[in-house]
């Protein structure tokens, strides 16, 4: 079973089981910080279409990035070698705990 992050307009955001996910849907969270986010934050202009796209963009990416680091005992060599590549590009080798200790150390900020 995998995890994932899950967002609130006026709650901190919890970590859940996926099978738990429709149930918090239907109760105004979001799978997503992006819908609760005001561009105006980050020095976006909301009417700049391309730099409000960049913005859901990256924001997606870090949810993307926080969801697969809580799940990275579920993974597979193969999955784990996309993983540091799609989001810190690099390219890691070796065998499943090698490549979670890698992961890891890419996520706590250390080059692998």
């Amino acid at each position: 079973m995998s995890k994932c992050w899950i967002y609130h307009a006026t709650k901190e955001p919890q970590i859940i089981e996926d099978d738990e996910k429709e149930d918090f849907l239907s109760e105004g969270w979001a799978d997503s910080p992006a819908k609760f986010i005001k561009t105006t934050d980050f020095g976006v202009d909301p009417d700049d279409a391309v730099k409000v796209q960049q913005l859901g963009e990256t924001i997606e990416g870090v949810k993307e990035m926080a969801n697969g680091s809580l799940n990275l005992d579920t993974m597979k060599d193969k999955e784990l070698k996309k993983y540091a590549k799609k989001h810190f590009d690099k390219d890691i080798k070796g065998r499943r705990d090698k490549l979670i200790a890698q992961v890891e150390a890419l996520i706590n900020g250390y080059s692998s």
